[in-house]
């Protein structure tokens, strides 16, 4: 089981609210997909450590994930996943429009099927639309953080416009939804 997180502007605070109410093991690996600027070293793993007890690990090159892990993006990469092994690659300077989470999303949707969680939080622009829609072409799960919860609602309310999701639910809610989802066979929605 895979669960992906994108955010875009005003992320990090909702991420770290999902993380810190996730206080059971999961057995999923969860990956982060945050909109970085690519120039500047970026701390978003080192304070998401903080609010959770799973090893965060900042990508940078090719990882195999493990369960009860936190992978998040770095600064200046784009990254899929193929085989359940997390692939970084420098983002080019042609790739003006930030995709890193339409990216994912979709490699994900390809690798895990009805396995395959998309999480979409605060943020500006469409990044991740495409990649929910591919989630939920295999069956996936797509969770939506509630705009009325978010600093910046354009992303999650253009998630609930053009997609179906199957919640939309503040941060401290979409945790407990995760893990109930976790507990069962998969197939309550």
């Amino acid at each position: 089981m895979c669960i992906g997180i994108g955010c875009s502007a005003g992320g990090l605070e909702p991420v770290c609210e999902i993380f810190q109410h996730l206080r059971e093991k999961t057995g999923a690996a969860f990956v982060v997909i945050p909109h970085l600027s690519a120039e500047y070293p970026s701390r978003f793993g080192h304070i998401l450590q903080r609010f959770t007890d799973m090893p965060v690990h900042r990508v940078t090159d090719t990882v195999i994930m493990q369960p009860n892990n936190v992978y998040v993006l770095v600064e200046g990469k784009m990254m899929i996943v193929e085989d359940h092994v997390l692939r970084v690659r420098k983002r080019y300077s042609r790739e003006i429009i930030n995709k890193s989470i339409d990216i994912f999303f979709k490699s994900m949707a390809r690798c895990y099927d009805e396995n395959a969680v998309g999480v979409i939080l605060s943020g500006m622009g469409t990044d991740g639309i495409e990649g929910i829609k591919a989630i939920e072409d295999r069956h996936g799960l797509v969770l939506v953080q509630d705009p009325e919860s978010t600093d910046f609602n354009i992303l999650p309310q253009t998630a609930i416009i053009r997609d179906d999701p199957h919640a939309v639910l503040p941060p401290p809610e979409i945790a407990k939804f995760l893990q109930r989802y976790l507990k069962t066979d998969k197939r309550m929605i």
